[in-house]
This record gives C-alpha cells, structure tokens and sequence, in this order.
C-alpha cells in the first residue's frame, strides 16, 4: 500500500484559511452584534455615542473657566485640555467596553465555534474603529471652532494617542479578566477611571507639582501619556516628567499580563 503523501503543503494551508474564514466571520458577527446592543438599530444612536466624548472636553472646559485659571500651557485653553481630554477618553472607552466584553457578551460563548479570543477581537476593532472617529471628531470641531491646531510633532502626537488606546486594551483584559474569577474587580475597574481623570494630568503639568507627588505620578502609564502627547503638540514645551522608557516598559508588562489572562478566563467561564 503506497504511503500517503504529506509533502504538499497545501491540505494544512487550506485547513488554516478556512479556519481564519470562520474566525473573520464571527468576529465580524460579533461587531455586529456590539453596534445594535451599544447604539442601537438607527444612525442617531450611534452618532450619539462618537459626539459624547465632546461632553467631556465641554465639562473640563467650564470647570477651568469658572474656577478662573488660564492655561498651563499655551495661549488656547481649550486646545490645551484637548491634549489632556483627547487621551483620557481614548483610554476610558477601550478599557470599559474591554473590561466588559465578555460579562455583556458571555452567552455568545456557548455557540459552536466562539471563542474568547473572538470576543476581545471585535471588541478591539470596534474600539479602534471608533477612538479613530472621536479623534477626527474632536479635532475638527476645535478646528471649525475656529481654534489653532498646529501641532508640532504629529508622528508623536498621533503614537501618544495610540498608546492610549493600547493602555486601555491593557488594563481592559487585566480588569475584564480578572472580573471572571471576582466580580469586585469591575467595580474596581469602574472607580480607577474617575481616580485617573484627576491623577492623570487632564487638567494640570506634573512638573508643576511637587517633587514628592511628582515622582509618584512618574509610574501612572496615563499620566506619562498626557504629557508625552503635550511634548509632541506643544513644540515650545520641554518636560523633565516624560519618560517613555517607563511608559513603553509600563504598556508593555499590562499587555502581557492581560494578554495571559485571556486563555485563563477559558477555564473559569
């Protein structure tokens, strides 16, 4: 009987893509599924959820103007608390909608072929699809405002911005994950973001502040993050606080970590 003939290499790749077609489908699925349960069947729904982000840009705006305090930084205070509300934003959403994959969308697991790995993934590409959108949204409104959105580093800039999506990915598996196993860890997960608005830097420089308290906020990721975005916007500012090797070695170690999680929450689910 003649042997079987495994040097054609093309059975395991036939096999891989109609593996990766399946996963392509149910991620897509997926997607689908977190836009009508987030926003709804309709446009206005949706369209409701790109602008709120300027709510909160609105609301820092206010509180600096009736409190009284000119810019730290700059001649345009609202362009100022964009390069520190720009970055908070991009980071709540993506670690809350993460954080909350799999408790809103835990049922979707007992269907053949879904997989944990397929949760997070959409989840990721609708939170990047849309972060992107809330960037442009913001930018152009100050823009149309009538504000001066010269910005001096934009490859800085916009890695800043990606650096705050990637924080939010992170800490959303860590928190998410860890939810699976105790339940207070979502609470948890939904204090910090409060916590990080007024530790993080949306409204003040760390180098302003003193030395004890600023070596402190050295080690919140978010917090280097912000000001690494103003080094980038601001080209006449120079920060002794930025430091992108504790802030790229800090993202790192949460993506790993959260990262790990992921195949652990199999076993508890």
């Amino acid at each position: 009987m003649t042997a079987p003939d495994t040097s054609n290499p093309r059975p395991a790749l036939d096999g891989w893509s109609t593996a990766s077609a399946m996963h392509a489908r149910v991620v897509g699925a997926v997607i689908m599924r977190d836009l009508q349960t987030r926003f709804g069947t309709g446009y206005l729904g949706f369209l409701l959820g790109l602008i709120m982000p300027l709510g909160h840009l609105t609301i820092a705006i206010v509180v600096t103007t009736l409190l009284g305090r000119p810019a730290p930084l700059g001649t345009d205070g609202p362009v100022f608390l964009m390069t520190g509300v720009l970055p908070f934003i991009l980071w709540l959403y993506g670690h809350r909608q993460i954080m909350l994959t799999l408790l809103q969308n835990r049922p979707l697991l007992y269907f053949p072929g879904v997989d944990v790995f397929d949760l997070f993934s959409a989840r990721m590409i609708l939170e990047i699809t849309s972060g992107t959108l809330v960037v442009v949204i913001v930018l152009a409104t100050l823009a149309i405002l009538g504000h001066d959105l010269t910005v001096g580093d934009w490859p800085a800039f916009l890695y800043g911005l990606i650096l705050s999506w990637l924080l939010g990915v992170a800490t959303g598996l860590i928190f998410g994950g860890l939810g699976t196993m105790w339940s207070a860890t979502i609470i948890a997960g939904n204090i910090i973001g409060p916590l990080l608005w007024v530790t993080s830097g949306v409204l003040f420089l760390p180098d302003g502040l003193p030395d004890k308290i600023r070596d402190a906020l050295a080690y919140n990721p978010l917090c280097q993050i912000i000001d690494g975005v103003r080094v980038a916007y601001f080209s006449e500012y120079s920060s002794s606080f930025y430091n992108p090797l504790i802030l790229n070695t800090s993202i790192l170690i949460l993506l790993s970590i959260g990262m790990v999680l992921v195949p652990m929450t199999r076993r508890v689910i």
